[in-house]
């Protein structure tokens, strides 16, 4: 195997938290499943001035989908065991396999970054996240029928057809609920500017309920 043909991609991630997932095979899958990432998302300036990316309203628009914006905290393995039982039993009966999920730098497709394949379980799908809080990242199917994208540990968008996030959330993390407990985190700890930003970009995709 050539360098240029090798799994071994780099990606900024905590690789403890890895354990049960590996690399989607071939540098040349990564790096088009990579581009099929960067489709979905705009970059944009964070608070700090750097770039960073976030679901794009052009996507979101063109498919129809609606936006659940979570705490990070809710999505990695400090949140709730059973976060991800619904989103994985929703896939299963779409006859989905695994998932996909990678860094996404708001400096672009370059350097290659490695690309995971996550199987479908609901605890390794809480560690990707976990893994990768440190940095802007998204988790997405390979049909890209939904994605969640998220803002290093800060907050996660949870993004699709209306009637999939229904099915595929716990009831308390749809709608208001949920959206009140994200602000309140991030005015504690960013102030309320941060939120209003996050919540300027999104807002006329929110899941309502």
């Amino acid at each position: 195997m050539t360098q240029d043909d090798s799994d071994d991609l780099p990606g900024p991630c905590l690789e403890e938290f890895m354990e049960g997932m590996a690399h989607i095979p071939g540098r040349a899958a990564q790096m088009a499943l990579r581009d099929k990432a960067y489709d979905m998302l705009e970059v944009f300036k964070t608070r700090s001035g750097a770039p960073g990316t976030r679901l794009s309203n052009a996507w979101l628009g063109e498919h129809d989908w609606r936006v659940q914006l979570l705490q990070h905290w809710d999505i990695r393995n400090s949140g709730p065991p059973d976060m991800f039982e619904p989103l994985v039993a929703a896939l299963k009966r779409r006859n989905t396999t695994h998932l996909c999920g990678t860094y996404v730098s708001g400096r672009g497709t370059t350097p290659p970054t490695a690309v995971w394949r996550i199987p479908l379980e609901a605890a390794l799908i809480s560690s990707f996240f976990e893994a990768h809080r440190y940095s802007f990242h998204i988790l997405f199917p390979e049909d890209r029928s939904f994605a969640i994208h998220a803002m290093e540990d800060v907050c996660a968008a949870f993004a699709g057809p209306e009637a999939f996030l229904r099915e595929a959330l716990l009831p308390e993390f749809q709608g208001e609920a949920a959206l009140a407990d994200l602000k309140d985190a991030m005015d504690e700890e960013y102030g309320e500017a941060a939120f209003a930003s996050v919540l300027a970009h999104y807002g006329p995709f929110l899941l309502e309920g």
